[in-house]
């Protein structure tokens, strides 16, 4: 005799992480927003190490003249 664990009623949507109840996921679309939500969040890593990254760089003396010429031009 075999145990079986009970199947949840809701799953999560692979691409926008939505819970989704399982006779439902077939016509189930992703809402804009919510895609874009997410796929941040699973990037969220890199995003933070980019965001390190570039503070360093702006730190040096080749990021700081590349920020005055941003804004220089900027303004033009």
């Amino acid at each position: 005799m075999g145990f079986s664990f009970p199947q949840p009623r809701y799953m999560p949507c692979f691409d926008c992480g939505a819970s989704v109840a399982r006779d439902e996921i077939d016509d189930h679309v992703c809402e804009h927003e919510r895609l874009l939500d997410f796929r941040v969040f699973q990037h969220r890593e890199a995003l933070e190490a980019f965001e390190a990254e570039l503070g360093t760089y702006l730190e040096t003396p080749r990021g700081r003249f590349d920020l005055w010429y941003a804004r220089r031009h900027r303004a033009e």
